[in-house]
């Protein structure tokens, strides 16, 4: 049976329907395809008009599908599965060609293993390669498609895709609390063991500044505990080591199985954040979907 052209609309319409979706922000969109939001905004009327239904809701905090909107998108980001497959499936070197994903060891250990074998379910042929690389600067990308950053807030854009804001926490095991008990006073806080990076990176946030912004006078602790890495700090806490300072998504599932408890409220910072970084040099087919699935996930955990 011939396709049926009429009710074809065109594919840039089709794509940024589905980004202002995904976003639930125009100009979001609009910054993510490249195009300004008078065009993202003209494309999105001109396929409610072609299709004679309104797809969105809109307002000041953005646009939220209407119901009608939310069954034809789920056949929109179908058939265009379907496009991205079928034309990756012509590009000869496409199989042979792995996605080069670079993090860090916290975001590889604590969060992106655990859910990988999501991503290999829905994504079984796309090959994966990841390096460990903590300190790159965010911008420098001719080696990489996807990178994991900690940066400034101010670095979002198209490329860049926050993920993580900057929450930070203090935890300790069951055991430790129970040994310690005056663990959550903080005053007496210094005089425990605490566990602490032995050469942290400049740009991190650490102890001083989080009593800072906790508000509570820093001393020098008393009875530290150094090792090499963060992963190792948590790992140190797991173990009954003593106090780890922690950003939130790194212990979020450890906290949730009642293998690590906080002895702090969460703390947020506003200067920098954690990011997903899609190379501009990067043409790989499937990049774009492993950064839209590490962003869905994570929306799926909050």
């Amino acid at each position: 049976m011939p396709i049926n052209h009429k009710y074809i609309p065109s594919l840039s319409s089709l794509l940024t329907f589905e980004t202002a979706a995904r976003l639930g922000n125009l100009t979001k969109a609009a910054n993510e395809l490249c195009v300004t939001p008078t065009a993202a905004s003209k494309q999105i009327k001109n396929l409610e008009a072609f299709l004679n239904t309104q797809l969105f809701i809109r307002s000041k905090q953005g646009v939220k599908l209407t119901p009608k909107g939310e069954e034809y998108l789920s056949g929109v980001v179908g058939a265009l599965e379907i496009l991205a497959s079928s034309s990756a499936q012509l590009d000869d070197d496409a199989d042979a060609i792995a996605l080069n994903v670079e993090i860090g060891s916290c975001f590889s250990h604590f969060w992106l293993l655990p859910r990988l074998d999501d991503f290999r379910n829905t994504h079984p042929d796309v090959p994966l390669n990841f390096v460990i690389n903590n300190e790159r600067n965010i911008g420098d990308n001719s080696d990489y498609d996807i990178a994991f950053f900690y940066s400034s807030i101010d670095s979002i854009n198209k490329n860049n895709h926050l993920l993580f804001a900057e929450r930070i926490i203090l935890v300790c095991s069951p055991a430790f609390k129970d040994k310690y008990p005056q663990c959550t006073d903080i005053n007496a806080l210094w005089r425990l063991p605490i566990l602490q990076l032995k050469e942290p990176l400049a740009f991190w946030e650490g102890w001083e500044t989080w009593a800072k912004l906790y508000d509570v006078p820093f001393q020098e602790p008393q009875n530290v505990i150094q090792v090499e890495d963060q992963v190792s700090v948590i790992q140190a806490a797991l173990n009954h080591a003593g106090i780890a300072l922690a950003w939130d998504w790194q212990v979020r599932d450890l906290l949730q199985s009642g293998q690590l408890v906080a002895i702090t409220t969460p703390v947020d910072f506003d200067k920098n954040a954690f990011f997903l970084s899609l190379s501009e040099q990067s043409r790989h087919p499937a990049a774009r979907q492993f950064i839209d699935w590490v962003i869905g996930s994570e929306r799926v955990q909050n």
